[in-house]
């Protein structure tokens, strides 16, 4: 494992302590669910960790999980800190720095993380379907324009609205819209926090009770049909990847496995 890898699996091993202490479901998904597969750990060029808990359970976490954390931990989300535009939650090691490109700007906790996504339900019936696709989309935009990323028009329009101005409001509207679906009662698990967009939209029995592998020596529960899983995400997921993709996915500023967040106002680019 890298310094990060390191420090990122720390985090794991605490959630899912706090899981199986709460009795939670949880599942390691995206390019970690890939990594316990292909690897039994992490991918060698990974950066990051994905986690997710059906919505219910998800719910319980983020209420009780921080009476669990170590003193360097914080859990992150709109609820812990206001200017946190994002629909899921971050597990942060709060001692470390790991300050992101298009995050930089923000007054938030930038220590290193892990995901931690809601999986969510989805309507049956094609209207509401159709509508649902329709505000993911605007509130999506909004949130985003939170963000440094490359202007374009949508954030052009949303900065001259000034509807960024009210991103609490939305990510709330967000939230409910997305969890107003319940699990059980869909045919459906949906991943709305991930960018791959549909292809997070799963078939309730890829994920079932899920099965354990091994990352990293530590056993890990992912979805049951973790072979359908990956397929649908990433196609012929076990032939090897050309060596000039064979690199992480985030940008950052900094990256620093040994000092905190808060000394940094500033630093090197890692391109």
């Amino acid at each position: 494992m890298t310094p990060l890898q390191q420090k990122e699996f720390q985090l794991l091993k605490k959630f899912i302590d706090i899981c199986d202490y709460l009795n939670l479901t949880y599942y390691l998904v995206c390019g970690s669910c890939l990594g316990a597969v292909k690897y039994q750990g992490f991918i060698p060029w990974d950066d990051d960790v994905d986690v997710a808990l059906p919505r219910d359970d998800y719910e319980i976490f983020i209420e009780k999980a921080s009476q669990y954390l170590e003193d360097n931990q914080f859990l992150q989300n709109y609820h812990t800190e206001p200017d946190f535009p994002i629909i899921f939650t971050k597990l942060r090691d709060s001692s470390t720095t790991f300050i992101e490109k298009t995050a930089a700007n923000l007054d938030i906790n930038h220590g290193i993380y892990i995901d931690i996504f809601p999986l969510d339900g989805y309507p049956k019936n094609k209207a509401k379907s159709l509508i649902l696709e329709i505000k993911k989309k605007i509130y999506t935009n909004i949130l985003w324009s939170n963000f440094d990323i490359p202007e374009n028009k949508k954030l052009t329009l949303i900065h001259c609205l000034e509807l960024d101005k009210k991103t609490n409001v939305y990510l709330e509207r967000y939230i409910h819209l997305i969890s107003s679906y319940s699990v059980k009662k869909s045919d459906l698990i949906c991943n709305h926090g991930n960018w791959q967009g549909k292809l997070e939209y799963a078939p309730k029995e890829q994920y079932g009770l899920g099965t354990i592998a091994n990352f990293e020596g530590l056993e890990v529960r992912i979805p049951e049909r973790y072979d359908e899983y990956l397929t649908q995400k990433y196609g012929d997921w076990r032939s090897d990847l050309p060596e000039s993709d064979k690199k992480g996915h985030h940008t950052y500023t900094v990256c620093d496995c040994e000092n905190p967040y808060t000394i940094y106002r500033g630093g090197e680019d890692n391109e």
